[in-house]
């Protein structure tokens, strides 16, 4: 069957979902998604998972090499991937992005969380500043995960 552009508006309208099968989520702005390679519908989804699933389509047929029958396999295997247990050691990169995060945070916020992190009072009044703070929280943050051994 062929669906000419003059009825594509009404198809769509008809058959939108209660929320995006993409995204998992509720939204007004809907398209009729299409498979590039056989130009098929597949069915209507939000405008933002169709931006979505065209980027991972592009990314994993150009860049990876996967094939266009692998890529469900490969994105089920990137969930469980997500879904194990982390290990517990840090990243020196995640230390920094930790960082980043504290330093953004209120001067109450960062001391409530340098608290649970154990820092004393003393440590605490002499850190005058959120540079101060953040230098604290980085050392005590590397201390509480140095206290293992990861090798």
């Amino acid at each position: 069957m062929y669906l000419p552009q003059s009825r594509l508006r009404k198809w769509r309208t008809k058959n939108a979902p209660k929320r995006c099968p993409l995204l998992l989520r509720k939204t007004s702005d809907w398209v009729v998604d299409h498979c590039h390679k056989s130009g098929m519908i597949r069915g209507v989804v939000s405008r933002v998972g169709n931006a979505l699933l065209g980027k991972v389509e592009n990314f994993a047929f150009r860049r990876c090499q996967v094939a266009p029958k692998e890529l469900p396999s490969v994105l089920r295997a990137m969930a469980d991937y997500l879904e194990k247990k982390q290990l517990d050691i840090l990243h020196p990169v995640g230390l920094t992005q930790l960082c980043k995060k504290f330093k953004g945070l209120t001067s109450q916020k960062q001391k409530a969380t340098l608290v649970d992190l154990g820092a004393k009072r003393i440590q605490l009044m002499e850190c005058s500043n959120a540079s101060e703070r953040t230098k604290l929280f980085r050392e005590l943050t590397k201390h509480k995960y140095g206290k293992k051994n990861h090798t």
